[in-house]
């Protein structure tokens, strides 16, 4: 008797999945690509960040008159994404006063992870990671009290008041 090509062997059969079977092993993979995906979109999305919030300055000195055209720096980085400090400098109006603008970024987790590596490496463990800031009047100006206030809950609202002593250069043990 010759071999009958058409039929299947019956092993060939037993190995061949149903249809309820096939759609079991993709339902299970497709939770696992969904959170592969899911975890992918966390890691390498650019979320914003705030580095330093919105800051109403103002610079009095040791007698309460304000101090009008004085420079105010601000010192701001986000160590885990950035390498170098930003620096800006204002000057104040005839009140003394001076608003700074919001710092923001968009840096993705996996960079600032990464980043924190790399500046503690640099800097050493006792270093922290995350938002630094500082903001100062520039000049020959000893500061003698700092006084922060944030008011709000959902809309927060920064204010510093500084108390400045104007330095003389030519008699710097004064200050």
């Amino acid at each position: 008797m010759a071999p009958n090509y058409m039929q299947r062997p019956r092993a060939v059969k037993s190995l061949r999945m149903s249809n309820r079977d096939r759609a079991a092993t993709i339902k299970k993979k497709w939770g696992w690509w969904l959170l592969i995906i899911l975890a992918l979109i966390v890691l390498f999305y650019p979320q914003k960040l705030t580095v330093v919030p919105p800051y109403h300055v103002k610079l009095i000195d040791q007698f309460g008159a304000p101090m009008a055209n004085t420079p105010v720096s601000e010192l701001w980085q986000q160590t885990s994404a950035q390498r170098i400090e930003q620096l800006t400098q204002v000057i104040t109006d005839e009140q003394g006063e001076v608003d700074l603008p919001e710092r923001t970024l968009r840096s993705p987790l996996a960079e600032r992870i990464i980043g924190c590596f790399a500046y503690l490496s640099r800097a050493g463990l006792a270093a922290t990671c995350g938002n630094r800031f500082s903001i100062s009047a520039a000049g020959d100006f000893k500061e003698l009290q700092r006084t922060e206030v944030v008011t709000g809950v959902l809309n927060r609202r920064h204010s510093l008041l500084l108390t400045l002593k104007h330095c003389d250069p030519e008699e710097p043990s004064l200050c």
